[in-house]
């Protein structure tokens, strides 16, 4: 069953996830990080060389000029087909030098955009990379910041969150940090959470990462998430 944060105490979600309001250790985040592994998705699998090289071939219309250097073949006309087959394989050669090159500078953007959050650890303020925080991590928040993680608000000011990658809401949505009735909600009024992706609109505050990487996959979210994405828009 999971845990409904929203409804708990910052007493008490530090007391389930053993951290306190001065961060995690250096050595226990090192061990966390192990145990739940990098907060972020699985890396794409990158494609071979000869994997991209046979690609090319998957066409109709490269099917369609084999056949035709095949019959040619047949034919008796030796020259002709030698010719379509050499078109053919430098078409794949040059196909896959492009898809290549696109292949390796997607993964050079995603490496450059790669972002990170101040969290306390050691009761300091430190800058770490997104993939580096795991649960129990307290996070500052300021304007302008791109949430690291699924966490649960302890201290606001003023705090307001752009949730419309989620949600769809343009309206930037005001926080508190105050626990909420322990009936199930949806994401949309779980206005003690923050998810991994959306922005800080305004104001600032801090929060306690409660989820791992994966679960700020709607595939791994929590129940009310979960009961967010099912319900239509005027149950909501």
């Amino acid at each position: 069953m999971s845990i409904r944060w929203y409804a708990k105490r910052p007493s008490e979600i530090f007391e389930e996830l053993d951290s306190d309001e001065s961060g995690l250790s250096f050595e226990e985040a090192s061990k966390r990080l192990v145990g739940y592994g990098p907060n972020s998705l699985p890396e794409p699998k990158v494609a071979g060389v000869f994997s991209i090289f046979l690609s090319q071939f998957l066409s109709p219309l490269i099917y369609v000029l084999m056949a035709a250097a095949a019959v040619v073949l047949f034919m008796g006309e030796t020259a002709d087909a030698v010719i379509i087959f050499l078109v053919l394989i430098f078409n794949a050669i040059v196909g896959t030098i492009q898809e290549g090159r696109a292949q390796y500078t997607l993964l050079a953007l995603r490496r450059f955009v790669e972002t990170s959050a101040s969290v306390l650890r050691d009761g300091k303020i430190m800058i770490v990379p997104d993939k580096e925080i795991v649960p129990g991590d307290v996070v500052i928040l300021q304007e302008g910041d791109k949430i690291p993680a699924d966490a649960r608000l302890i201290s606001v000011n003023s705090l307001r969150v752009n949730e419309a990658s989620l949600t769809g809401e343009s309206v930037p949505v005001l926080k508190t940090s105050d626990a909420l009735g322990n009936i199930r909600i949806s994401a949309y009024d779980q206005r003690n959470m923050i998810f991994k992706g959306t922005n800080i609109a305004s104001g600032n505050g801090k929060a306690v990462v409660v989820f791992p990487a994966l679960s700020s996959s709607p595939c791994f979210r929590s129940e009310p998430f979960l009961w967010f994405l099912v319900l239509p828009p005027e149950n909501r």
